[in-house]
């Protein structure tokens, strides 16, 4: 348990409540200034520090763990700013860096209650399409998620190292993970578990793989897409 409270899911690099203007009323959808979410993703792409094998995306997290998500919609508006930006199926979107929309004021608007939704954005390892993870690999990207979070929150982490890896997936997939060499002392089932490891929904397929347990040159071959990737920090 201490271990696990101990764990920190793959870098938060900014956590922002919806924040609501002083005309709206309590049940206008969810906002956040793009000026401040612009500024959260810039400031990840200027970091100096290798990203090839990571990625940054924006989340919309339920507040509250099993609130319904279907047709749940963001976009990006203003007064000269009309954007849809589509949801994955963790509800991660790829907002771009638009010049215009930062000049316009714009807002990221969700047609949902600002009570219901926060926005998050998430730092995670880029999922191969082929579904074929070197442990090289994945022990590098590991590294870049905590390279740049002690970049982004100096002193946190201190002392921090990378132990592994978790990979999420819808709830009732079948991940079909597999080890090259095979290692059948090696769980590779998912159970029930949280998109990021110490939040408290349990609502998707997680498999937790920790380097201790993994040899040197193993090769991790996974059959379904997993909808993230999170580097293990304790």
């Amino acid at each position: 348990m201490k271990s696990l409270l101990r764990t920190l899911a793959l870098a938060v690099v900014c956590l922002a409540a919806p924040l609501q203007s002083p005309a709206q009323g309590a049940e206008e959808g969810a906002w956040w200034s793009y000026r401040e979410a612009y500024r959260a993703l810039v400031r990840f792409d200027k970091l100096g520090t290798p990203k090839h094998l990571i990625q940054q995306r924006l989340q919309v997290q339920p507040r509250t763990p099993g609130t319904a998500t279907e047709g749940l919609r963001l976009s990006l508006q203003g007064a000269r700013t009309a954007l849809e930006l589509p949801l994955d199926a963790a509800l991660h979107a790829q907002v771009p860096l638009l010049k215009s929309a930062f000049d316009d004021n714009a807002a990221l608007r969700l047609n949902r209650p600002a009570s219901a939704f926060a926005f998050r954005v998430r730092v995670s390892i880029s999922p191969r399409p082929d579904g074929l993870y070197a442990l090289s690999e994945l022990r590098a990207a590991c590294a870049q998620v905590l390279a740049v979070q002690q970049q982004i929150e100096p002193g946190r982490l201190e002392g921090k190292r990378c132990v592994g890896v978790s990979l999420a997936f819808a709830r009732g997939t079948n991940p079909g993970l597999s080890l090259q060499p095979a290692d059948p002392s090696i769980p590779l089932a998912a159970s029930p578990g949280p998109l990021y490891p110490g939040e408290s929904d349990r609502e998707h397929a997680v498999v937790p793989l920790r380097w201790e347990r993994l040899a040197e040159g193993t090769q991790l071959r996974v059959a379904a897409l997993p909808l993230v990737v999170v580097a293990l920090i304790e």
